[in-house]
């Protein structure tokens, strides 16, 4: 059952919380989360080709907006955001929350977000593709992680490398590289998820998680923490966002 992003208790400042959204085409997510865009992103959103991303770009969007306001204590249209010199979003610091770190992903079908205070994190989504381009695990991956998916039985190898994928993406995200690190740089063991970083980071200050939002999407967390924290993580209907919020000049 989905549950509102709007939620406001205090266990929010000590939680990471992880929202998703599922997304059918003409789904009524879109109009009650577009309004919470500004002009820019509801710009960039008109750009899109295909109405499909267009979608998961304003539902991302919005849904963080919405999850961040809760946490901010601002209104979810009137956050502003800034990016920083290794272009990670951040939100504007006039706005004095220096603690509140978020992360957004989007893909066909889903989208997604993480908040967290004080912890820098990363978020990624992938749709599954048939057939998976497990083809790529050998020619961007690490060594191990090659050798990982080829070693599962055929049926298993596309979830192997959507999971090693989505983890990869996450942890770049949360040191704010993008893929300007390469991918074969760092490595990934499953079960229990484990990474193998150069310095000067560590592997002892990570944590991560894995969500299976529905089974043709996977979605990846990675936190900048020595121990596991508490993850308040769920699926946002569209009953949840309520009618589209009335505009606003601003």
């Amino acid at each position: 059952m989905g549950q509102d992003p709007q939620r406001t208790t205090e266990e929010h400042v000590t939680i990471v919380i992880v929202r998703w959204i599922m997304l059918e085409p003409g789904s009524a997510a879109i109009a009650a989360l577009r309004p919470l865009l500004d002009m820019s992103e509801q710009a960039r959103a008109d750009r899109f080709r295909l109405a499909d991303d267009r979608d998961s770009y304003i539902a991302a969007h919005g849904l963080l907006r919405a999850t961040l306001s809760c946490m901010a204590g601002i209104a979810a249209a009137d956050l502003r955001f800034r990016t920083t010199e290794s272009g990670k979003p951040a939100l504007d610091p006039a706005q004095a929350l220096p603690d509140l770190h978020f992360s957004l992903t989007h893909t066909r079908g889903l989208a997604a977000c993480a908040v967290a205070r004080p912890y820098a994190l990363g978020i990624d989504a992938e749709a599954w593709r048939v057939p998976a381009p497990i083809e790529l695990a050998a020619r961007y991956f690490a060594p191990a992680e090659a050798l990982l998916v080829a070693a599962r039985a055929p049926a298993e190898r596309p979830s192997t490398f959507y999971r090693l994928w989505t983890l990869k993406e996450a942890y770049l995200k949360a040191i704010g590289l993008g893929l300007a690190a390469p991918l074969d740089s760092f490595a990934f063991s499953l079960d229990p998820v484990t990474i193998t970083v150069p310095a000067p980071d560590h592997a002892a200050a990570w944590y991560f998680a894995e969500f299976r939002p529905g089974s043709a999407h996977s979605l990846a967390m990675a936190v900048r923490s020595p121990q596991p924290i508490p993850v308040d993580a769920a699926a946002v209907t569209p009953a949840c966002l309520g009618p589209p919020a009335q505009t606003s000049s601003r």
